[in-house]
C-alpha cells in the first residue's frame, strides 16, 4: 500500500469485543422494520412514575395517532439477575467510555470491580475513549482481558497526552519571555512591539486550548452515531458506564506576575493613537478567549442525548477529579468542563441512568450497577412499507404534572456502516478486510472509496510504521495485506482507521500484536 501525503481522517475510537467468543461479528446487511419500539420514561418531581398501564399512553407518528400493539414495563439493573418484569432476552451489551486525562489506580480499581462483579460470559463489551482508538484484541482469559484494557489505557494516555503536555511547557516558556519583555518597558514610552508579543501569546494560548478542547472535551458525534448504528439492532439490554474525569486546563493566574504586567500595559493611558488602538485590540482578544472557555456553545447536547436514546442505552455517569497539579507563578489549573458534564448528566437523566460524583470509582460503579432503570416500552406497527424517512413521534401520558422522556425523532431504515473485520498479524504481514461500505454506480460499475490509515507503535509508544491511502472498492468485500517484514520480532500496538468517502462513516480498530 503506497503512502499519500494528505490525510484528513477524523480520528475516532470505538471497539466491539465479544468477550465470550473473542470474535469479530459481521453486522447484518439489511434491516427490515416491521414494528417500532419507543422506550418511555415518566418522571414526576424527579421521581419515577410507576404502575402506569397501556391505557395511560397515546402515541402519534407524524401527527397521526397509532395503535399501541405491544406494551411492557421494564425494570432493569446491571446487578440484578431478574432483568425485567416481563421475559426478555438476557443478552447484555456494555459501552465503557473513558474520558480520562490522568489514568490512575482508582480507574483500574473501577475496571476490576466491573469485570469481577458484573461481567458474565456472553456479555458484549464496547469500549470508547477520547478521540482515538483502543482495542483489547482476543486475550486468553478474563484476567488477561482486564489487564489488557488497563495496559491499553495507560499506553494510549502516554501517546495522547504527550502533545498537550509539550504545549503546556511551550505556553509557560512563551509566558516567561513575554513577562521579561513587559518588565523591560517599565518607565519607558509604549511602542508597538510589546503589543505584538501579547497578541502572539494569546494566539498561542488559543491554539493550545482549542487542541485540548478537541482532544479531551468535544464529543465526537460521528463516533457515537456510528457506534449506535452498530448496536441498535442487536438484541439485549444496553448499558453505558461513562468514566468522566473533570477536565483541568492552565488558565492565566489572576494578579499573577504576567497578568499584572499585561494589565499595566493595556491600562496605561497614552496619547499615541496607535498604542490606544493596540490596547483595544488586546482587550478584544481577551474577551474572545474568555468566550472560547464557554464549552456549551460547541457541545451538541440534544443530538448526543438522542443518539443514546435511539439505541435505548441506560447511561450511567461517574464523575471524578483529576489528580494533576501545577506549580506556576503565572498559571493555575482550573476545571473547564462544567458544561461538558451537564451534557452527560442530561443523557443520564433521559436514559434512566445515574450520575455519581466520587473519586472512589469502584464504589461509584457499584452504585450505578444497583440503580434501577424503570421505563415503559410502547410498540406500534407503522402502516406501509419500511421507509428511510425520519419519523416524528409524540407520546402523551394521561397523568398531570409528569415529565415524559422519549426519542422524538426516530431515524428510518438504514444499512450497517463500514466495518474492519478479520484482522490478523503474522511475522511478515498485517491483514484485514473491509465490509459494509457504500458502492455507487460510476461509469457503469459499482464502486466505493475508503481512506485507510495504519499506524504501529513500539513498546515505548514510539511510532515506527505509518501508511495511508485512498482505495477504490469494487468488490463487496475488500481484503488488504501490508508487508511489515522490516519490523523486528516483538510486541506492538496497531491502529487501523478507515472512513467511507461516500457516506463519511468511520471505523477504527486497535490492538496489541505480537510478531
Amino acid at each position: 500500500m503506497d503512502l499519500t501525503k494528505r490525510w484528513f481522517f477524523p480520528v475516532c475510537l470505538f471497539l466491539l469485543i465479544f468477550l465470550s467468543a473473542f470474535s469479530q461479528e459481521r453486522p447484518q446487511e439489511k434491516v427490515t422494520v416491521t414494528a417500532v419500539e419507543v422506550p418511555v420514561r415518566v418522571l414526576q418531581k424527579g421521581q419515577v412514575v410507576r404502575d402506569l398501564i397501556r391505557e395511560n399512553f397515546e402515541i402519534y407518528e407524524n401527527g397521526i395517532k397509532q395503535e399501541i400493539t405491544g406494551f411492557e414495563v421494564i425494570s432493569r439493573k446491571i446487578s440484578s439477575q431478574e432483568k425485567t418484569l416481563t421475559p426478555r432476552s438476557q443478552k447484555r451489551i456494555f459501552i465503557l467510555i473513558f474520558n480520562v486525562f490522568d489514568y490512575n489506580d482508582a480507574v483500574g480499581e473501577g475496571i476490576d470491580y466491573f469485570f469481577t462483579n458484573f461481567f458474565r460470559p456472553g456479555d458484549q463489551i464496547l469500549i470508547v475513549t477520547e478521540n482515538t482508538m483502543l482495542n483489547l484484541g482476543k486475550g486468553n482469559n478474563l484476567s488477561g482481558v482486564i489487564q489488557g484494557l488497563k495496559e491499553a489505557l495507560k499506553q494510549y494516555k502516554v501517546i495522547s497526552t504527550a502533545q498537550i503536555l509539550k504545549a503546556y511547557k511551550d505556553l509557560d516558556f512563551e509566558g516567561d519571555r513575554l513577562l521579561a519583555s513587559l518588565r523591560g518597558l517599565r518607565g519607558g514610552a509604549l511602542g508597538s512591539n510589546w503589543a505584538q508579543g501579547i497578541l502572539r501569546f494569546y494566539q498561542n494560548y488559543e491554539r493550545i486550548w482549542k487542541e485540548y478542547r478537541r482532544q479531551f472535551i468535544a464529543p465526537d458525534i460521528g463516533l457515537y452515531r456510528s457506534l449506535v448504528r452498530r448496536i441498535k439492532y442487536l438484541e439485549g439490554e444496553k448499558w453505558a458506564l461513562c468514566f468522566q474525569q473533570r477536565e483541568m486546563f492552565p488558565q492565566l493566574r489572576n494578579q499573577g506576575p504576567l497578568d499584572y504586567e499585561i494589565r499595566q500595559a493595556i491600562d496605561t493611558p497614552s496619547d499615541d493613537q496607535m498604542v490606544t488602538t493596540l490596547q483595544r485590540t488586546i482587550r478584544s482578544k481577551q474577551m474572545e478567549l474568555n468566550k472560547l472557555f464557554n464549552v456549551s456553545s460547541f457541545i451538541p447536547t440534544e443530538e448526543l442525548k438522542n443518539i443514546f436514546m435511539e439505541a435505548n442505552v441506560s447511561f450511567h455517569l461517574i464523575l471524578f477529579k483529576s489528580a494533576r497539579t501545577m506549580v506556576n507563578k503565572d498559571f493555575e489549573l482550573k476545571e473547564v468542563s462544567q458544561d461538558h458534564e451537564d451534557c452527560f448528566r442530561q443523557i443520564s437523566l433521559s436514559t434512566g441512568g445515574k450520575t455519581t460524583f466520587s473519586n472512589r470509582i469502584a464504589g461509584a460503579v457499584q452504585e450505578a450497577s444497583e440503580s434501577e432503570d424503570y421505563h415503559y416500552l410502547l410498540v406500534y406497527s407503522p402502516k406501509g412499507e419500511p421507509s428511510d424517512e425520519e419519523r416524528d413521534i409524540e407520546v402523551k401520558v394521561k397523568k398531570e404534572g409528569v415529565n415524559v422522556l422519549y426519542l422524538k425523532k426516530i431515524p428510518g431504515v438504514s444499512e450497517p456502516p463500514i466495518n474492519i473485520v478479520g484482522v490478523k498479524a503474522r511475522r511478515r504481514s498485517l491483514s484485514f478486510s473491509l465490509i459494509n461500505y457504500k458502492r455507487v454506480r460510476i461509469e457503469g460499475k459499482l464502486k466505493g472509496y475508503a481512506n485507510v490509515k495504519v499506524t504501529i507503535f513500539d513498546e515505548n509508544s514510539k511510532k515506527i510504521f505509518e501508511e495511508e491511502k485512498t482505495l477504490s472498492l469494487v468488490k463487496k468485500e475488500t481484503h488488504i495485506s501490508l508487508n511489515i517484514s522490516q519490523m523486528e520480532p516483538g510486541s506492538y500496538f496497531v491502529i487501523i482507521q478507515i472512513i467511507d468517502r461516500i457516506t463519511n462513516e468511520t471505523d477504527t480498530y486497535s490492538s496489541y500484536i505480537k510478531l
